[in-house]
């Protein structure tokens, strides 16, 4: 199935969401990197040292949630997350479209209410600290909520293109 990519948009929203994409795209890469780092670190500080750090397993659980959840807007903008197309392959190309919005608008829906909720459990633990750290559990809400409005704005551009975003394999 070969699927045409919509014509370049010009405009605030469009520019505010590639702007978007780039900050989480690069933050992805950094909070991957520190994960990696301090997870090294320990490994290496366990098993040559015999030493431990308290706060690396906090930290990189941390990070890591923080990673998946900048990642999510990122996958469902280049259609990348995993999708069975057996049966809406063969509909006909204006069914196809209509139950494509239709998804969207229920997922749009779906990531409002993660939205709202994150951003509620976050303010309510935002007082609590973890264990380790002197730093709020409400940072691991927190990257909930980012991603649910994030995925949100991807989700409504494919409610408005009425088509999945499908980049072939090694061109991106």
């Amino acid at each position: 199935m070969s699927i045409a990519k919509p014509a370049a948009r010009t405009g605030f929203f469009w520019r505010m969401l590639d702007g978007i994409d780039w900050v989480a795209a690069l933050l992805v890469i950094l909070i991957m990197t520190g994960m990696v780092v301090v997870v090294s670190t320990q490994v290496f500080l366990r098993y040559v040292l015999n030493l431990s750090l308290d706060w690396a397993e906090e930290i990189s659980r941390l990070l890591f949630v923080w990673s998946i959840f900048l990642a999510i807007p990122l996958g469902i903008k280049r259609g990348s997350h995993l999708s069975i197309v057996l049966l809406t392959e063969r509909l006909p190309p204006s069914l196809r479209t209509r139950l494509f919005r239709t998804m969207s608008a229920l997922a749009m829906a779906l990531m409002a209410v993660v939205a709202w909720q994150a951003g509620v459990l976050t303010r309510d633990q935002w007082d609590e600290p973890m264990s380790t750290l002197n730093i709020s559990v409400g940072l691991f809400m927190l990257p909930l909520a980012i991603g649910a409005v994030h995925s949100l704005l991807h989700l409504l551009v494919g409610f408005i293109d009425g088509v999945p975003v499908k980049a072939p394999l090694g061109t991106e």
